[in-house]
């Protein structure tokens, strides 16, 4: 194209090589920065190098054949950055070859402004000077990790990222109730919250690490969140009532979000459901925040961390949720919609997600009264809850398991009377 055939394409044409240039300078203040702060003496590129590169790749992107001019670009800068290199390596030996790279980036990101993609250019630039300064964190997190948790969290990845994508998400089984990829989600979850508790506690302290895995697992699962809380009191790791408000905080979580579903799929079930949920929400809040703050916040003493990645309990766990499905649907196959109660709160022993997905959609269309569906959410609620105080009893002990029950006992009773009342 010509560039200047018209005033608004000149005012373009400035744009995009204005923008191709920032880009350049981005990048390359922050390299000149940390440059400065390494007290470097000869460096390459600084903010003005990079500005120009950004500024021809900007220039080569716009032009007419840009595609051999961008290469006749590389070309030039390649053997400059080569030739620079070579000379700062013979000084300083076994230096890295970031600001190398971070000026190809820079160059493609300025031919990606000469094009037009403005936005890519922009938020690229930005990205990899976000990236380059995260240097000093990255060297000293690196230092930090033990052999161990380096194992598990490559062990973790390999669950979730390889395994989990091959397979098949098709129904098997008795009455077509197991699914291996769902059932293998279940997996990653309870693995993956254990692995995230590790982390917290790691990082925030037993206490309060403990207190964020309940608030941010009952999101996903409560009940993998029990679990995973559960053997944190176990193993001694977090003092009993720093994990008896976290597994209490991940069922208030629950209700909140079992609220949140019926909403999306009936609002008039949630209508009925609603002054349960909230007297128990708001009783299960007030009581997790009373026993955190009475908790050690250190974890009550010196606090162990164990492996950060167990895939045992979740596989065991798995199990009983796959036996159950076949179960709830076996109950569903012989008792029909009259059985619809039974069904919550057997299917409840494993998740009560099931439950409030099948009796909201049944409710939308007409299938299943809304008094009726919100009977069956909460009994599934409630065998669902005493699952866990039964699972925190026998995993956590009994000095985290007791103060659960009698939670869960003053919950239910909330909800309950709430519910009566309507």
């Amino acid at each position: 194209m010509a560039i200047f055939d018209s005033a608004p394409d000149a005012v373009l044409v400035l744009r995009n090589l204005a923008l191709a240039t920032m880009a350049g300078f981005i990048v390359g203040f922050e390299r000149e920065w940390t440059q400065t702060s390494e007290k470097r003496q000869h460096t390459f590129a600084g903010a003005r190098t990079f500005a120009l590169i950004g500024m021809t790749g900007g220039l080569a992107g716009l032009l007419d054949d840009g595609a051999l001019i961008v290469a006749a670009a590389f070309a030039v800068i390649g053997a400059l950055t080569i030739v620079g290199y070579w000379v700062e390596a013979k000084e300083a030996p076994g230096r890295g070859g970031t600001t190398e790279i971070a000026i190809f980036a820079t160059l493609l990101l300025g031919v990606a402004a000469g094009r037009g993609a403005l936005l890519l250019a922009a938020a690229g630039a930005v990205a990899i000077a976000g990236l380059l300064s995260l240097k000093p964190f990255v060297n000293q997190w690196a230092r930090s990790l033990t052999a161990r948790e380096i194992h598990a969290t490559l062990r973790f990845l390999a669950i979730s990222v390889l395994i989990l994508p091959v397979l098949p998400d098709e129904s098997f089984g008795p009455y077509g109730a197991l699914n291996p990829r769902a059932l293998w989600l279940m997996v990653v979850l309870i693995s993956g919250l254990s692995f995230l508790g590790y982390w917290l506690v790691r990082f925030l302290g037993a206490g309060r690490g403990v207190l964020v895995t309940g608030i941010v697992g009952g999101l996903a699962s409560s009940t993998a969140t029990t679990l995973s809380l559960a053997k944190f009191a176990r193993d001694r790791q977090s003092a009993p009532p720093a994990v008896a408000a976290g597994i209490i905080a991940a069922n208030v979580v629950m209700l909140a979000r079992i609220g949140v579903i019926l909403a999306a799929l009936s609002p008039a079930t949630l209508t009925v459901a609603a002054p349960p949920l909230v007297g128990a929400g708001l009783v299960g809040a007030a009581i997790a925040l009373a026993i955190w703050r009475t908790a050690p916040k250190d974890g009550g003493g010196e606090v162990s961390l164990g492996n950060p990645f167990e895939i045992k309990p979740a596989l065991y766990f798995v199990t009983l949720i796959g036996l159950i499905s076949v179960l709830s649907a076996y109950g569903a196959d012989k008792f029909g919609d009259a059985g619809i109660y039974a069904i919550g709160f057997i299917s409840g022993f494993a998740d009560a997600d099931p439950m409030t997905l099948a009796a909201g959609r049944q409710a939308a269309t007409g299938s299943l009264l809304p008094d009726i569906a919100t009977g069956a959410v909460l009994l599934a609620i409630i065998s669902n809850i005493i699952t866990k105080a039964v699972m925190t009893l026998s995993i956590g002990g009994r000095a985290t398991g007791v103060i659960v029950i009698a939670a869960f006992a003053v919950i239910i009773a909330a909800g309950g009377v709430a519910f009566l009342a309507l």
